[in-house]
């Protein structure tokens, strides 16, 4: 205990960073495919996304899951739709927008996380929220679907850092698998494969 606790007081003397990068295997949803073309526009932000806190008598902490959001999104839409392509921010040229039905834009509304020390309890949790905003091929805005993942993982099994990498990890699969499933049931998107179907049909 004695060891324990002169650890936490140095480091919150020296003021230390914990700095988190989260890192994973990237599965594979097995879903039906939606026969759409679509593009993905992957912000700035969304590539580089760090989770910055300081958290009392624990320091501060960093978290990048900027890579593993954009490597986990890229292999989740081409499980989703027929064809996939990253593009520019809508509106996009016409020239270039001709060639999809659709525009997604998904970023991260919000991240959070838990140590042991705040919760109480013998893990560490993670919770990160998405915005999915849905553009049609002109770029007017179709709708947008927020959905939130969950991950925990315990540190007996790793490091203090990669218990929250693995939560973490958990989090991002977990509202990608809400994604994969529930997607296409919501409204605005519902109505978007209807009238896509309908002009490829008339096609």
């Amino acid at each position: 205990m004695k060891v324990i606790m002169g650890l936490v007081v140095g480091c919150t003397l020296t003021g230390c960073t914990t700095n988190v990068t989260v890192e994973g295997g990237v599965p594979t949803p097995v879903v039906a495919k939606m026969p759409l073309h679509v593009g993905v526009y992957f912000s700035d932000e969304f590539k580089t996304f760090q989770h910055e806190e300081v958290i009392e008598q624990a320091g501060t902490w960093k978290v990048n899951l900027g890579a593993q959001n954009v490597a986990f999104f890229r292999n989740l839409f081409d499980a989703m739709f027929e064809s996939v392509s990253e593009t520019g921010e809508p509106p996009l040229a016409e020239s270039e927008a001709e060639r999809f039905d659709g525009i997604i834009v998904p970023r991260v509304a919000k991240y959070g996380f838990l140590t042991p020390q705040i919760s109480g309890l013998n893990f560490y949790s993670a919770s990160i929220e998405y915005e999915i905003v849905l553009y049609d091929s002109a770029g007017e805005r179709l709708g947008s679907w927020n959905v939130v993942g969950y991950g925990k993982s315990e540190p007996g099994v790793f490091g203090h850092g990669d218990a929250l990498g693995e939560a973490t990890m958990l989090a991002i699969r977990d509202g990608g698998a809400r994604i994969a499933t529930n997607l296409a049931d919501q409204p605005e998107i519902t109505q978007w494969l209807a009238s896509r179907q309908s002009g490829h049909t008339e096609e």
